[in-house]
């Protein structure tokens, strides 16, 4: 279940691969079914809202209220159910209320955070990626929770290039953190191979940990 819309083909197929499982995915979004326009008049962040940013069918960045797509999501939730989901994954990194489900439900901060939380006990000053500058503040009170300090930089999955990746993996290297998290479902396996040829250091990202949780706890 993506918070933008369905199918996220940028997605999917990568993480589903990297499991080594034989899986049958049922796949929502948030916004199917709406226009652009829709979304931008319905969907768009207001002052004090929380800023998530995801990807439509076409492969346009959107940015959106964390807060306006809370019921999107329960509704999609119900739906999966309806279908058959023996197990959804909230394709988000962003955190989220416990939503209402009758079968297990993946929220991907946890996931992330599994993987950051023993780094935290060494590791006083982490480095942190996120798509867009309006994220950055959230990024450091987020991530604030479990590290000392927190650098936060800003490079698109959906818009950026790989050079801007790589001058993002730059400066966070050259703010002496001592991992880089990379906080976005959107940054894919290459993005990640940018960013360790830079860094040489301790890196985790979301999709590549939410790949090896599931190839954990599926059967096959």
């Amino acid at each position: 279940m993506t918070i933008g819309q369905s199918p996220r083909v940028d997605v999917v197929p990568e993480v589903v691969s990297m499991t080594g499982k034989d899986l049958e995915v049922l796949e929502a979004g948030a916004l199917d079914n709406m226009s652009p326009v829709e979304i931008a008049e319905k969907l768009r962040p207001g002052k004090g809202e929380t800023i998530y940013v995801s990807r439509l069918r076409d492969g346009t960045q959107v940015v959106l209220s964390k807060e306006k797509l809370v019921p999107l999501l329960q509704e999609r939730i119900r739906g999966l159910e309806e279908r058959g989901a023996s197990l959804i994954v909230l394709l988000c990194s962003g955190e989220f209320p416990r939503f209402r489900s009758r079968v297990p439900i993946i929220y991907l901060d946890a996931v992330l955070k599994s993987f950051a939380r023993p780094l935290s006990e060494a590791i006083k000053r982490v480095g942190v990626m996120v798509p867009v500058e309006e994220q950055v503040g959230y990024a450091e009170s987020k991530w604030g929770e479990l590290f000392e300090e927190v650098v936060a930089t800003h490079v698109s999955p959906y818009t950026g290039s790989e050079a801007e990746v790589a001058r993002a993996a730059k400066s966070l290297r050259d703010g002496r953190v001592g991992a880089i998290i990379m906080d976005c479902i959107g940054y894919n396996s290459s993005h990640r191979r940018v960013v360790e040829s830079i860094f040489k250091g301790f890196v985790t990202s979301t999709r590549t940990s939410l790949a090896r949780y599931l190839a954990e706890i599926l059967p096959g």
